[in-house]
């Protein structure tokens, strides 16, 4: 993508909106770091071209982040969250509102990067947008089909905690969004079953293409969602994410509880293969089932890691953390937590009991303040996005 200079105070296009946020994004990365970084690499939907922008009187919306991956010689402190704030600011002068993710990485953690989707995608569509253009020829060479299965499924968990966070503060969101949130689960479960039959790809046009693909071959891959259902669908949420809705088509994706219910069954399917059991297992024996089979040295490095992390907080909750340690790992845990909720909150039928709310509340590393009132759905859904950010969103353990 090249970076346009010269831009208007309110970009009146696109694709000059898009430009704008890259070269503010990297204006700002090299002030703040541009004598210690090696190189910095834009990544996810902008790097794809498959960044959703929309029109907002006379600004622009991006539905979406835009993700700067800014590689350093060295292991180094960096205080991305003013980077961010700072190019976020910088956006909104041009009347461009956009999340701004800034992660740090070096060229050694490059070379030694395993086969997972974030490194897949980030050597086969990261930009380098300034300094060392070799610089991701560090990573080592691997194939879509050697991604671990248990990958897409983590990717669709990630999914189903951001549309938990999302819903719980905006409870009352107008079709529009609740629409496009839905559209963004049904691409994440495409990416989740692609994975899991080993078809992956990593942008949202190729998948929708594959997806077609199988629902027309005359031996189909096996499937948790009737494949011809699943295409039509994905095509339609792709088209919907990268264009917006086209003018006088009034089709409605489905209903939150039918997405709910296919995320479900594709979560169980998933889970299914990578255990090798039937996925008619509850939830909690699934999970169980998942946690069991990870090794005591992998499940333990997630809590020193968050011991060491948040020490004051371990001092705390030490009781709390050994407990919880023989449960599973911090990742699994919450999890689990986001799965029975979610798959819940899609029923507009369901009532939740205060009971089941604390129980799913009381097996998160990061618990509620103790209320003198009922914990609500709402509450619980911004805890697990917390428990996400503090002890899943940057590891892999």
């Amino acid at each position: 993508m090249a970076l346009v200079r010269g831009q208007t105070k309110q970009p009146g296009d696109v694709e000059s909106a898009k430009a704008l946020i890259v070269s503010e994004g990297v204006a700002v990365c090299v002030a703040a770091l541009g004598s210690k970084a090696r190189a910095i690499v834009l990544t996810g939907s902008l790097s794809r071209d498959e960044a959703t922008l929309k029109r907002v009187g006379n600004g622009w919306c991006a539905l979406g982040d835009a993700t700067f991956l800014v590689v350093l010689p060295r292991r180094t402190n960096v205080d991305t969250t003013r980077v961010e704030a700072e190019i976020e600011s910088r956006l909104a002068s041009h009347a461009i509102r956009c999340k701004i993710v800034v992660v740090t990485s070096t060229p050694d953690a490059l070379r030694a990067m395993k086969p997972h989707i974030y490194a897949f995608e980030l050597r086969e569509r990261g930009i380098v947008v300034w300094g060392d253009r070799t610089v991701l020829d560090l990573m080592p060479r691997f194939t879509a089909a050697e991604i671990p299965i248990e990958d897409g499924w983590w990717f669709l968990c990630n999914r189903m905690i951001e549309q938990l966070k999302t819903a719980a503060e905006d409870d009352r969101a107008a079709s529009e969004g609740i629409q496009y949130r839905i559209a963004k689960l049904y691409l994440s479960m495409a990416a989740c079953y692609l994975l899991a039959i080993g078809r992956y790809e990593p942008s949202y046009r190729d998948r929708a293409r594959i997806l077609e693909d199988l629902a027309h071959s005359t031996s189909p891959p096996p499937s948790a969602i009737c494949l011809s259902r699943f295409s039509k669908l994905v095509t339609q949420c792709t088209n919907l994410k990268l264009y917006g809705p086209a003018p006088g088509d009034d089709s409605q994706l489905p209903r939150s509880e039918v997405a709910a219910s296919d995320a479900e069954a594709l979560w169980r399917w998933t889970l299914g293969r990578i255990l090798n059991v039937s996925p008619e297992h509850t939830r909690s024996e699934l999970l169980k089932q998942l946690r069991d089979r990870q090794p005591v040295l992998g499940r333990s490095k997630g809590w020193v890691r968050a011991a060491l992390k948040y020490p004051a907080l371990f001092r705390k909750s030490c009781r709390q953390w050994a407990r919880l340690t023989r449960l599973g790992s911090p990742r699994y845990l919450v999890y689990g937590a986001a799965s029975e909720l979610f798959f819940h909150v899609g029923n507009e039928a369901y009532r939740f009991e205060s009971k089941e709310l604390a129980t799913i509340a009381n097996d998160l590393p990061l618990n509620r303040p103790r209320l003198d009132r009922e914990l609500t759905w709402q509450e619980l859904a911004s805890l697990i996005g917390d428990n996400f950010h503090m002890f899943v969103e940057s590891t892999r353990t």
